[in-house]
């Protein structure tokens, strides 16, 4: 298996849902595992400035496909989502890039990697820094988001909220509410498992009944076949309650990012 980085932008209709879909329709791609997915951040256009600002995010993906291959299901994405190709850097519904594909230097026609400019992108930095602080470059050089100047990140618009269950309907009753999104590919130690996991303990210890869709009350989980995104649900009579818990949880918990300064990836 190979691990490889996709970049993911639109500026184009619906930009959050246009990220949905494509890492919706990756899942699908065969011998294809996403692993991780990072919250979605907006950018500046880079390199031709009268557009759409647009809505970027980074992908980490395992794989037992060639480059070639990968590359060829992320265009057949890109076609299926209306991308259309007709302005060099111009606006796009979904726009798909391979960043890097395990440790390989890939230089064809029709493919680069590592892809060309990555050192220099705030757009890409910034995502991949969230989901991989430990990035490495196949030469064994670090990223660093102070040198990132192109396409700067202008805001942090969360975590992509339909990622993994857009064809998971909830199979909990309708008297059963989301009172919060979980993200399996963020770190259990920082970032959003670790506010969810304190959810868990307050929402047990006020005695608030709890279920991670698409999984039902006291039915055994498989993590490896949960979705990268999940819903933590509670009984409607208890929404309220447990709104206001999670919300001093969340309140007292820091963020991604709580810098977007100059830390190296290491």
């Amino acid at each position: 298996m190979t691990t490889a980085y996709i970049g993911l932008g639109s500026n184009e209709g619906d930009r959050l849902a246009n990220l949905a879909s494509a890492i919706d329709a990756l899942s699908e791609v065969p011998d294809t595992h996403v692993e991780r997915a990072s919250r979605a951040y907006e950018t500046e256009p880079a390199y031709v400035e009268n557009q759409a600002r647009f809505v970027n995010a980074v992908v980490e993906v395992t794989t037992d496909l060639e480059a070639l291959q990968l590359l060829g299901y992320l265009q057949q994405i890109e076609d299926t989502l209306g991308r259309v190709r007709d302005i060099s850097n111009g606006p796009r519904t979904i726009d798909l890039d391979i960043l890097t594909f395990g440790d390989e230097e890939i230089s064809t026609p029709e493919l680069t990697v590592p892809h060309p400019g990555i050192e220099e992108r705030a757009f890409v930095v910034v995502p991949l820094h969230e989901i991989a602080p430990h990035f490495r470059m196949p030469d064994g050089s670090r990223l660093h988001v102070d040198a990132a100047s192109v396409g700067r990140v202008v805001s942090d618009l969360g975590m992509i909220a339909d990622l993994g269950v857009m064809h998971n309907e909830p199979v909990l009753a309708a008297d059963w509410v989301q009172v919060a999104t979980c993200n399996a590919g963020q770190d259990v130690v920082t970032g959003w498992d670790a506010a969810i996991s304190l959810q868990r303990e307050v929402l047990g210890d006020a005695g608030i009944p709890y279920a991670f869709d698409p999984y039902a009350p006291d039915e055994a989980m498989d993590p490896f076949g949960m979705p990268v995104v999940y819903r933590l649900l509670v009984p409607a009579d208890y929404a309220d309650k447990a709104n206001r818990l999670i919300a001093e949880v969340l309140a007292a918990e820091p963020q991604f990012p709580a810098d977007l300064g100059g830390d190296a990836l290491e």
